[in-house]
């Protein structure tokens, strides 16, 4: 876990680069800029930024964090340098 913009986020070392699980950064922080996880990937895509698809392992420490829901199988990590490009992009669209 780490700290962004005052709450914890989890977290992992990916080749030595910092990433932060993309969903639960949507929950605390994007979900009342944009319409929903869809419009960040396609703000993503724009924004020319890839993120890093979990592993199985990583899917599961991240459900016992609760960093996402029970049933999620699947999930995206983003380095917090592109996290703020994101969140400049949301804040600047409204």
């Amino acid at each position: 876990m780490v700290d962004l913009r005052g709450a914890k986020v989890a977290s992992f070392t990916v080749e030595g680069c910092e990433l932060i699980c993309l969903p639960q950064a949507f929950d605390l922080f994007l979900k009342h800029l944009v319409g929903g996880l869809h419009t960040v990937y396609t703000k993503l895509k724009r924004l020319e930024i890839t993120p890093v698809v979990c592993n199985v392992e990583q899917v599961r420490i991240l459900r016992g964090l609760g960093a996402i829901q029970p049933g999620v199988n699947r999930c995206k990590l983003i380095s917090r340098k592109d996290f703020e490009t994101l969140y400049n992009d949301c804040t600047n669209a409204r």
